[in-house]
């Protein structure tokens, strides 16, 4: 959940691939990170070497590290990062908008049979077989619901 200006809540759920390893999962994560922490590599050597090497040399180092790490980052990512499922639902304060309502329903249940599936585990009531059953089961619906929306907006 991110609050914004204006009264505006933007909600995100994103769901990995099923059955990656917890390797993969943190390199997804890094890699969604990079504008980031590759930006303050960036201003970091930017402040070490323009003393030491001068403002040209300086910007051309730290713009080849920002844009290397992200190159190599990328690359590490290619074969599971396509197939991050990825659903936002956005609020609006004193706005009544049936549509969104209805996206933001469905965002709910996904998150809480996720939520769910993650306690159910946590508790022993359920072993990591089914709960990756589960995620298996949100990762499916959120993908048919790309689906669905991307054939409506064709026509």
């Amino acid at each position: 959940m991110s609050p914004t200006r204006y009264g505006i809540t933007r909600y995100r759920l994103a769901v990995f691939p099923p059955g990656i390893s917890s390797d993969d999962r943190m390199l997804l994560r890094i890699r969604r990170a990079w504008p980031t922490w590759g930006m303050a590599i960036f201003l970091i050597l930017e402040i070490l070497l323009v003393p030491a090497l001068g403002a040209v040399a300086a910007l051309w180092i730290s713009a080849t590290v920002f844009l290397g790490a992200g190159a190599v980052v990328m690359a590490m990512t290619a074969a599971n990062r396509g197939n991050v499922r990825t659903m936002t639902a956005i609020r609006r304060a004193g706005i009544h908008d049936p549509l969104a309502a209805e996206h933001f329903l469905e965002f709910y249940g996904l998150a809480h049979d996720l939520i769910e599936a993650d306690g159910r585990l946590t508790s022993g009531e359920i072993q990591p077989v089914e709960h990756e059953l589960l995620v298996w089961c949100v990762y499916n619906r959120m993908g048919a619901d790309i689906r669905a929306r991307t054939d409506a907006e064709r026509g």
